[in-house]
């Protein structure tokens, strides 16, 4: 018996997303967690993760967008907004 994929939301792909790009356990990441001072992202980090999320849920983060996307939170928000507008 195949066991059946359960598919993730948003909060939970991003928090994924971030907490494997920053090496830290997905226990660690919260909606609150900043990506430079918690997690110590830098810019490379930061365009790899935006990647990781746009490959995950299908949207595009604009390259001048993301310097502006420093929590969690604010991807989240950022993200729902663009697919509700889909």
């Amino acid at each position: 018996m195949t066991k059946a994929v359960v598919p993730l939301t948003i909060e939970q792909a991003i928090i994924r997303a971030a907490a494997e790009q920053g090496g830290v356990p997905v226990e660690s990441v919260s909606p609150s967690t900043h990506f430079t001072n918690d997690l110590d992202y830098d810019s490379l980090d930061a365009v790899e993760f935006t990647m990781k999320v746009e490959d995950a849920l299908g949207v595009k983060i604009p390259d001048e967008k993301i310097p502006e996307l420093v929590t969690v939170q604010m991807v989240i928000d950022y993200v729902s907004v663009q697919r509700s507008a889909k």
